[in-house]
């Protein structure tokens, strides 16, 4: 079983390759969320870890970048697709679209994430989110790629909807009570995140990717 997931993984590089570096950073980021530190001071955390994601993602393309140009000079066939017998923009379309076009598809979904948040804050006319809320799920959408970043934080809404009726069912609601995901939000996370070399592998609907 260990050998066929770790096959799996493999095999799921091909789709996601910056999936070593979010299963890092969402240990790092768990060992944070559940630690016994203040609110404050937990945001701010969660806010350079949103900073240094960037960062080392943004490096990680560069680098991916730098060694298929190497490999494609060095090789006595493929250089013939580099400067001077080909335009560096056929070089520059393949990095971009191996590189670094995941990346952007996921800042575009962290940051409609964030819109979104603040758009629901808006219609509610209250902050229905806590403060660490507001960082941890946007950071989370840079950990899948698009569209599925968008299907993590649906699933989650859809679990907090399924507490909100429960509640309903059991007691009455005050209008001002807050119902939260808050908790949940990682677990969630490591679940799909888990899970995705095994689902996204063989179900090919699943690999959809704009």
């Amino acid at each position: 079983m260990d050998q066929f997931y770790f096959f799996k993984i493999v095999q799921f590089l091909q789709y996601d390759i910056y999936f070593p570096l979010s299963f890092i950073f969402l240990l790092i980021l768990s060992l944070i969320y559940f630690s016994k530190i203040e609110t404050t001071r937990k945001k701010k955390a969660l806010f350079l870890i949103f900073i240094l994601v960037l960062v080392i993602f943004t490096l990680w393309s560069i680098l991916l970048t730098f060694f298929q140009y190497q490999l494609w000079h060095q090789n006595s066939i493929s250089r013939y697709l580099l400067p001077p017998y080909q335009k560096i923009d056929y070089f520059l379309n393949y990095a971009y679209f191996h590189f670094w076009r995941d990346f952007l598809y996921r800042l575009g979904g962290s940051f409609f994430i964030f819109l979104f948040l603040n758009f629901l804050n808006f219609v509610f006319k209250r902050d229905i989110f806590y403060e660490e809320e507001k960082v941890l799920i946007p950071l989370l959408a840079l950990f899948y790629f698009f569209p599925y970043n968008l299907f993590l934080i649906s699933l989650g809404f859809f679990m907090l909807l399924l507490i909100i009726m429960i509640n309903f069912f059991r007691k009455k609601i005050h209008p001002q009570e807050r119902f939260s995901f808050k908790n949940y939000w990682l677990i969630l996370a490591w679940l799909v995140f888990l899970s995705g070399p095994f689902f996204l592998t063989n179900y090919k609907f699943l690999k959809f990717k704009p």
